[in-house]
Protein backbone atom coordinates (compact mmCIF):
# COMPACT_ATOMS: atom_id res chain seq x y z
CA UNK A 1 0.00 0.00 0.00
CA UNK A 2 3.20 2.35 0.85
CA UNK A 3 4.21 1.61 -2.96
CA UNK A 4 1.24 2.97 -4.03
CA UNK A 5 0.55 5.79 -2.71
CA UNK A 6 4.08 6.76 -3.43
CA UNK A 7 3.56 5.87 -6.95
CA UNK A 8 0.05 8.16 -7.33
CA UNK A 9 1.70 11.34 -7.76
CA UNK A 10 3.24 10.37 -10.95
CA UNK A 11 -0.03 9.73 -12.84
CA UNK A 12 -0.75 13.35 -12.05
CA UNK A 13 0.78 14.26 -15.10
CA UNK A 14 -0.84 15.04 -18.20
CA UNK A 15 0.64 15.75 -21.87
CA UNK A 16 -2.70 15.87 -23.40
CA UNK A 17 -4.51 19.01 -24.61
CA UNK A 18 -7.92 20.26 -24.40
CA UNK A 19 -10.36 22.35 -26.95
CA UNK A 20 -13.53 23.73 -25.74
CA UNK A 21 -15.36 26.60 -26.57
CA UNK A 22 -19.44 27.24 -27.51
CA UNK A 23 -21.24 27.68 -30.41
CA UNK A 24 -23.21 30.64 -31.11
CA UNK A 25 -26.12 31.92 -32.77
CA UNK A 26 -25.50 35.78 -35.04
CA UNK A 27 -27.06 37.30 -32.09
CA UNK A 28 -24.54 35.38 -29.33
CA UNK A 29 -27.18 32.94 -27.91
CA UNK A 30 -25.88 29.68 -27.41
CA UNK A 31 -27.21 27.05 -29.90
CA UNK A 32 -28.17 23.74 -28.22
CA UNK A 33 -27.57 19.95 -30.04
CA UNK A 34 -24.86 21.54 -32.45
CA UNK A 35 -22.40 19.06 -33.75
CA UNK A 36 -18.85 19.96 -33.46
CA UNK A 37 -16.30 17.83 -35.15
CA UNK A 38 -13.01 17.23 -34.06
CA UNK A 39 -9.77 16.11 -36.50
CA UNK A 40 -6.61 16.03 -36.40
CA UNK A 41 -5.02 17.28 -39.58
CA UNK A 42 -2.22 15.11 -39.12
CA UNK A 43 -3.48 11.48 -38.39
CA UNK A 44 -6.92 11.83 -39.52
CA UNK A 45 -8.70 10.92 -36.43
CA UNK A 46 -11.92 12.61 -35.80
CA UNK A 47 -13.92 12.97 -32.33
CA UNK A 48 -17.54 14.40 -33.03
CA UNK A 49 -19.46 16.31 -29.76
CA UNK A 50 -22.39 17.83 -29.54
CA UNK A 51 -23.34 21.19 -27.66
CA UNK A 52 -24.87 20.97 -24.23
CA UNK A 53 -27.99 23.62 -23.31
CA UNK A 54 -25.01 26.39 -22.88
CA UNK A 55 -23.91 25.82 -26.39
CA UNK A 56 -20.46 24.58 -24.71
CA UNK A 57 -18.31 21.60 -26.30
CA UNK A 58 -15.46 19.80 -24.64
CA UNK A 59 -12.87 17.83 -26.40
CA UNK A 60 -10.20 16.12 -23.65
CA UNK A 61 -7.10 14.40 -23.69
CA UNK A 62 -6.06 15.39 -27.26
CA UNK A 63 -2.52 14.68 -28.79
CA UNK A 64 -0.74 17.94 -29.54
CA UNK A 65 -0.45 18.69 -33.31
CA UNK A 66 -2.58 20.61 -35.78
CA UNK A 67 -6.65 20.63 -35.67
CA UNK A 68 -9.67 21.26 -37.96
CA UNK A 69 -12.90 22.12 -35.69
CA UNK A 70 -15.88 22.07 -37.86
CA UNK A 71 -19.90 23.09 -36.24
CA UNK A 72 -22.84 22.26 -37.74
CA UNK A 73 -26.60 22.66 -36.84
CA UNK A 74 -29.73 22.80 -39.41
CA UNK A 75 -30.63 26.67 -40.21
CA UNK A 76 -27.14 27.57 -40.22
CA UNK A 77 -23.78 27.27 -42.18
CA UNK A 78 -21.60 24.62 -41.42
CA UNK A 79 -18.14 26.64 -40.51
CA UNK A 80 -14.87 25.08 -40.09
CA UNK A 81 -11.99 26.60 -38.32
CA UNK A 82 -8.56 25.43 -39.82
CA UNK A 83 -4.35 25.74 -38.57
CA UNK A 84 -5.51 25.31 -34.76
CA UNK A 85 -1.97 24.40 -33.92
CA UNK A 86 -2.64 22.46 -30.19
CA UNK A 87 0.70 22.47 -28.28
CA UNK A 88 1.28 20.04 -25.27
CA UNK A 89 -0.43 20.30 -21.98
CA UNK A 90 -2.78 23.07 -23.06
CA UNK A 91 -6.41 24.52 -22.76
CA UNK A 92 -7.37 26.43 -25.75
CA UNK A 93 -11.12 27.73 -26.27
CA UNK A 94 -12.15 28.14 -29.63
CA UNK A 95 -15.84 29.64 -29.61
CA UNK A 96 -17.71 28.80 -33.03
CA UNK A 97 -20.28 32.15 -34.43
CA UNK A 98 -22.33 30.46 -36.99
CA UNK A 99 -24.30 32.84 -39.70
CA UNK A 100 -28.00 31.74 -40.86
CA UNK A 101 -28.09 30.01 -43.52
CA UNK A 102 -28.11 26.30 -44.96
CA UNK A 103 -25.86 23.18 -43.93
CA UNK A 104 -24.59 22.94 -48.05
CA UNK A 105 -23.21 26.03 -47.36
CA UNK A 106 -19.68 26.35 -45.77
CA UNK A 107 -17.19 28.72 -44.67
CA UNK A 108 -14.06 28.14 -43.55
CA UNK A 109 -11.76 30.24 -41.58
CA UNK A 110 -7.61 29.46 -41.25
CA UNK A 111 -5.56 30.30 -37.78
CA UNK A 112 -3.38 33.17 -39.19
CA UNK A 113 -2.37 33.86 -35.71
CA UNK A 114 -1.32 31.72 -33.02
CA UNK A 115 -4.47 31.41 -30.30
CA UNK A 116 -3.72 32.24 -26.60
CA UNK A 117 -4.57 30.57 -24.05
CA UNK A 118 -5.75 32.73 -21.09
CA UNK A 119 -7.78 30.32 -19.12
CA UNK A 120 -4.71 28.42 -17.64
CA UNK A 121 -1.15 28.87 -16.51
CA UNK A 122 1.40 26.35 -17.01
CA UNK A 123 4.89 25.64 -17.87
CA UNK A 124 6.34 24.34 -21.21
CA UNK A 125 7.78 25.39 -24.42
CA UNK A 126 6.80 24.98 -27.98
CA UNK A 127 9.54 24.73 -30.58
CA UNK A 128 8.67 25.49 -33.67
CA UNK A 129 9.76 23.53 -37.09
CA UNK A 130 12.13 26.59 -37.96
CA UNK A 131 13.66 26.73 -34.83
CA UNK A 132 14.39 22.90 -35.06
CA UNK A 133 15.90 23.49 -38.93
CA UNK A 134 18.04 26.04 -37.52
CA UNK A 135 19.43 25.67 -34.21
CA UNK A 136 22.55 23.65 -33.86
CA UNK A 137 21.83 20.59 -31.61
CA UNK A 138 24.17 17.30 -31.91
CA UNK A 139 22.89 14.01 -34.46
CA UNK A 140 20.00 16.50 -35.38
CA UNK A 141 18.02 15.27 -32.41
CA UNK A 142 14.75 17.44 -31.43
CA UNK A 143 14.74 15.58 -28.21
CA UNK A 144 18.01 17.47 -27.11
CA UNK A 145 16.15 20.68 -27.62
CA UNK A 146 14.26 19.67 -24.28
CA UNK A 147 16.50 21.37 -22.27
CA UNK A 148 15.60 24.76 -23.17
CA UNK A 149 12.47 24.43 -21.53
CA UNK A 150 12.38 26.29 -18.61
CA UNK A 151 12.60 24.04 -15.29
CA UNK A 152 14.12 21.01 -17.04
CA UNK A 153 16.69 19.03 -15.24
CA UNK A 154 18.47 16.19 -17.03
CA UNK A 155 20.93 12.94 -15.50
CA UNK A 156 23.72 14.86 -17.07
CA UNK A 157 24.76 11.77 -18.94
CA UNK A 158 26.05 12.76 -22.33
CA UNK A 159 25.64 9.62 -24.67
CA UNK A 160 24.41 10.34 -27.85
CA UNK A 161 26.55 8.21 -29.78
CA UNK A 162 23.75 6.19 -31.96
CA UNK A 163 19.78 6.44 -32.45
CA UNK A 164 19.25 4.18 -29.84
CA UNK A 165 21.81 5.32 -27.21
CA UNK A 166 18.40 7.31 -25.04
CA UNK A 167 20.56 6.82 -21.72
CA UNK A 168 21.19 10.78 -21.79
CA UNK A 169 19.39 11.56 -24.57
CA UNK A 170 16.08 11.49 -23.31
CA UNK A 171 16.83 11.47 -19.42
CA UNK A 172 14.80 14.48 -18.31
CA UNK A 173 12.36 15.86 -15.40
CA UNK A 174 11.31 18.89 -13.46
CA UNK A 175 12.39 20.26 -10.06
CA UNK A 176 12.02 17.66 -7.38
CA UNK A 177 12.23 14.83 -9.53
CA UNK A 178 8.19 14.04 -9.58
CA UNK A 179 5.91 13.12 -12.32
CA UNK A 180 6.71 11.50 -15.66
CA UNK A 181 7.10 11.99 -18.96
CA UNK A 182 5.39 10.96 -22.36
CA UNK A 183 7.39 10.44 -25.83
CA UNK A 184 5.23 10.26 -28.97
CA UNK A 185 6.60 10.22 -32.53
CA UNK A 186 4.10 11.69 -35.12
CA UNK A 187 1.32 10.86 -32.79
CA UNK A 188 2.51 7.31 -31.74
CA UNK A 189 3.73 6.14 -28.38
CA UNK A 190 7.07 6.27 -28.35
CA UNK A 191 7.59 5.41 -24.44
CA UNK A 192 10.81 3.65 -23.30
CA UNK A 193 11.66 2.40 -19.46
CA UNK A 194 11.71 5.16 -17.13
CA UNK A 195 10.81 8.66 -18.48
CA UNK A 196 13.15 7.49 -21.69
CA UNK A 197 12.04 7.32 -25.27
CA UNK A 198 12.13 3.93 -27.51
CA UNK A 199 14.26 5.93 -29.61
CA UNK A 200 15.69 8.59 -30.71
CA UNK A 201 14.90 10.22 -34.05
Amino acid sequence: MLFLAASAPLLAQETRSMLFGRVLDPQGAAIVGANVTIRNAETGVALNYKTNLTGYYEGNLLMPGNYEVTAEVRGFKQLVRKGVTLPVSSRIQIDMPLEVGSMTETISVKAEAPLLETNAVSSGRVIDNKSLMELPVMGNSAILLVKLAPGIQTGGVNNYLALHSNAGGSDYNVGGNIGGNSWTLDGSPNQGPGRRTAYLP
